[in-house]
Formats: C-alpha cells, sequence, structure tokens
C-alpha cells in the first residue's frame, strides 16, 4: 500500500539562502510515521508558482506543510514583511489542490493565531513538528478535514468563523527521535550559496528576554539533543563535503553539561580536524575553561547577544548579565583564539544617549573582533516588549513606535520600539557616534549600503560565492 505523500513547502526566498533546517527533521519524522514526505524548496525558483504547480501535480499530495522560518527580517532599515510572500504561496496553493494546508515552524510559532488568520491556511501546528504534526494527519486522514483536532498537541484551528484555537504544544523528548539523515534538502547547494549548514544540539530557552520569541516557538524547557545524534549529521554533512557550520541552538551554553561532553564527543570522534563551527551563546554562564574546549573541538566563533552595555538597560531588558561578564567573555574567547560578535540593541524602553554612549565606550574598551548595532527593537506578538507597548495606549499615537503602526494591533507586521527619550534622530546619532570605526556594524536607515543586514546582501552573497564561508558577521569582518 503507498504511503500518503505530504509536500513540505519552504517558501523563504531570502538571499544568502539559509537550509530548512525544521523541514529536514520534520521529514525525518514524517518517514517514521507512515508518510512520504516530498519537498518543494521555493528557494531555487525564479517562477516559484509554476515550480509549486509541477510540485503538487507531480506529487498529488493528501497534504500540504508550509514552513514559516520568519515573519519579517527584523530589521529596522529594510521591514521585509516576508509573511506575504508565504500569505501569496498558500493562496497558489489553494488554486492547484484541496489538500489541507499545514502550517508550521519557529516564525509561524511566534504567532500561530493571528499567521492563521492572517494568511488563510487550513491548520497549524504552534511549536515542535516532529510528533504533533504526524499525529494531526492521522487524524485528518481518519476523519477528514472536519475532523475535531482538540486532543492534539499544539494544533492550531478554526472550529468556526472568526474563532482559533491554539491547543497547547507538548515537549518533544529529543533523545527519542532517531537519527536524521542530512539528504532530504539540497545541502550542498546551500553550502556552496549559503556558505554554512545549520544543526541543532539543544532546543528551548529559559530566559525571559522581554523582546526575544524563542521562548514562545521552541518551549521554556532546555531540552538535549544526544552527542551520538548530533555528531551522526556533522559525518553526514562532511560526506557531502560540507565542513562548515552553524548550530541553530538559541544559545549553546543554556546547558553547561551538555556544552562539556558534546565538546568531548566531538574531540573524541575526531571532528575538529575535519569541521569549523560558529555558534551562538549567552553571556554567563561563560568562563575560559569552556572557551578553550569549545575552541579544541572546533569552534571558530561565537556571537554573544549581549544585547547592551548599561546595567540599567540589562536589567530592563530582563539579561542577567553585567559589564563585567561581557568583559570576562571577550577575554576568555581571545585567549582561546575564537572570535567574537557582540549583539546590542539600542533603544529599548529606558534608552537615553548617555546609555547608549555608555554601552558603546564598553564596547571599545573591550574591542571584539565585531559590534552589531540594532537600532530599533523589534516589537512581536505575546512579548513581554508587546505588554509593554500595550500600557503605553493606543499604537497609533504611541511616540516610541515606528513602523506599521495602523490597524496592526496584534504587532503581526513590522513595529520597532525606540525610546523617544533618547530623541527622534537615534540612528543618526549612533552613525556619528562609531564613523570610521570598523569594529561596528550599524543600521542607519540613511545608509543602507553600508548596513549590515543578511537578507538580500549582495557583497555577501558575492562573498559566499566566492568560497567564503562561515557565520555572516564573520564573513562581513574578514572582508574589511
Amino acid at each position: 500500500m503507498n504511503q500518503p505523500v505530504v509536500l513540505l513547502v519552504n517558501p523563504n526566498r531570502m538571499m544568502p539562502p539559509i537550509a530548512p533546517l525544521g523541514l529536514e527533521y520534520l521529514a525525518a519524522s514524517l518517514a517514521d510515521r507512515g508518510y512520504e514526505p516530498a519537498l518543494c524548496d521555493l528557494t531555487w525558483h525564479d517562477d516559484w508558482a509554476a515550480a509549486l504547480q509541477n510540485a503538487i501535480r507531480d506529487t498529488q499530495p493528501f497534504a500540504v506543510g508550509v514552513s514559516i522560518r520568519n515573519i519579517d527580517d527584523a530589521y529596522f532599515a529594510s521591514q521585509d514583511f516576508v509573511l506575504d510572500v508565504t500569505t501569496d504561496v498558500i493562496h497558489k496553493i489553494r488554486e492547484f489542490t484541496d489538500a489541507p494546508v499545514i502550517l508550521g515552524g519557529v516564525g509561524y510559532s511566534a504567532a500561530p493565531a493571528e499567521i492563521l488568520e492572517y494568511t488563510g491556511a487550513d491548520f497549524g501546528i504552534a511549536g515542535e513538528g516532529e510528533e504533533a504534526f504526524a499525529v494531526l494527519l492521522n487524524v485528518l486522514r481518519r476523519w477528514g478535514r472536519g475532523a475535531s483536532v482538540g486532543s492534539v498537541a499544539g494544533a492550531v484551528y478554526q472550529p468556526e468563523p472568526g474563532h482559533i484555537v491554539v491547543n497547547p504544544p507538548r515537549p518533544v523528548n529529543l533523545a527519542h527521535l532517531n537519527p536524521v539523515s542530512r539528504r532530504f534538502l539540497d545541502n550542498v547547494r546551500y553550502f556552496n550559496e549559503g556558505g554554512q549548514a545549520g544543526v541543532e544540539t539543544l532546543r528551548g530557552c529559559p530566559h525571559t528576554c522581554i523582546y526575544c520569541v524563542d521562548p514562545l516557538a521552541k518551549g521554556r524547557t532546555t531540552r538535549i539533543r544526544p552527542a551520538e545524534l548530533v555528531v551522526s549529521e556533522i559525518c553526514d554533512l562532511l560526506s557531502q563535503g560540507i565542513d562548515v557550520l552553524h548550530l541553530c541552538d538559541c544559545e549553546f551554553n543554556l546547558d553547561l553539561e551538555h556544552c562539556w561532553s558534546l565538546c568531548q564527543y566531538l574531540i573524541n570522534e575526531h571532528i575538529p580536524s575535519r569541521v569549523k563551527w560558529y555558534t551562538y551563546a549567552a553571556p554567563a554562564p561563560f568562563s575560559t575553561d569552556l572557551a578553550g574546549e569549545m575552541a579544541k573541538a572546533g569552534c571558530a566563533g561565537i556571537n554573544f547577544g549581549v544585547d547592551h552595555g548599561d546595567p540599567g538597560m540589562l536589567r530592563r531588558l530582563r539579561r542577567t548579565h553585567t559589564p563585567d561578564d561581557i568583559r570576562a567573555i571577550a577575554k576568555a574567547c581571545r585567549a582561546a583564539g575564537i572570535a567574537v560578535m557582540f549583539d546590542l540593541l539600542i533603544g529599548a524602553p529606558g534608552e537615553t544617549r548617555e546609555s547608549v554612549k555608555r554601552a558603546l565606550d564598553l564596547m571599545r574598551e573591550i574591542a571584539p573582533d565585531r559590534v552589531g548595532l540594532s537600532v530599533g527593537v523589534r516589537v512581536y506578538p505575546h512579548t513581554r516588549l508587546a505588554t509593554i507597548v500595550r500600557s503605553q495606549g493606543p499604537i497609533e499615537s504611541n511616540p516610541n513606535l515606528y513602523g506599521t503602526i495602523q490597524n496592526n494591533e496584534s504587532f503581526l507586521k513590522p513595529i520597532f520600539y525606540i525610546e523617544h527619550k533618547a530623541g527622534p534622530d537615534l540612528h543618526q546619532f549612533v552613525s556619528k557616534q562609531v564613523a570610521g570605526e570598523h569594529m561596528f556594524l550599524h543600521t542607519d536607515p540613511a545608509q543602507i549600503d553600508g548596513n549590515y543586514n543578511y537578507n538580500n546582501n549582495s557583497v555577501l552573497a558575492q562573498a559566499i560565492r566566492n568560497g567564503a564561508r562561515g557565520a555572516y558577521w564573520d564573513i562581513l569582518r574578514k572582508l574589511n
């Protein structure tokens, strides 16, 4: 008996391209559960509508899953609302098939009800899809599109017009998942045109940063993937000629025991002589010894989301590290030979020009390899920052808000917070403060060619085509 085909669609067309790792993991779980996954990757098609039509005609899918990795590019200068493209894709799917359209992915899980309503899809899966997606398919397969899915963890559905239900997600035990063969996507092409490949080693984040959607999308409980599964994936990628990786964890050091054990496993398997990797990490807990072990395990660079350098702003952002922690991690990584990127968020509630100057002065004192300056904090639905904004009154008259401030009460479309007490020209102020200092990568809308947005960055894309590999901030650093 033939297995039901599930067509998995990647609508993401940002360049340089980032492989939709979640689809690779989802495809493996579907195959384990009696379904045949098929891929329609619109990244590679100029005429994406024709590619979608051909894929549906060739596979005759029972259901169509659409991955939403991003709602927008979270970038003040461009404010690219990529969900509109995804919505166009969903409308095209409806022209070519009556199969139910099911949404999922990290971006989707940040605002599952809002996105289901906006796109007009049939169902969604909030949170992890490895188990819930197949359970939803089983229900639909048995009872049809009108089936009750109230018992499916993470299911998002509309039992009646205007009423959307989001079932609570159920965390997946990552240790119970089977090994993933990295052959579903065209990983070689993604590597050649995107400069890196992703691997996940843990999932979930317990932090309470006011702006962040990761705990909403991935859960607040940190769960670990066994080291042998991670290394199995790395070896599969290596066999395809892919030797530069970026860990897709929220922050690699959320579980220190995991950090140490995975690094030791990589060393024992002789991975560092064949692979270099980059990661995100929290400023604390971190140590000189951990930096040394990570370097031995093949780590070439770390992006620390330090957010700020002013103690008061760190508290307002609900960060628990201090300026001394920031100094310590730079010293530790420098001693280990690991390149360091610090990302700062400028303009959050309570920001002043004096707090900005203190943050910039701290960066000059520490002198990491690069500092990314994002002026304007994206307000995402269901975050603490969204709650703060709502408490300030109607968004249309809020002097702190920029972007789509009309008819956007859900905050789904790009909307940014810049503390008005810091001045209406904060972008220009920051640009003048760091003018001529190559350590800083800035985001001035008036100087779009000088920004470091990775979305449709032609300089970055050309460097990758010329052979550059690694984290995008490190590629840009080396270009300069």
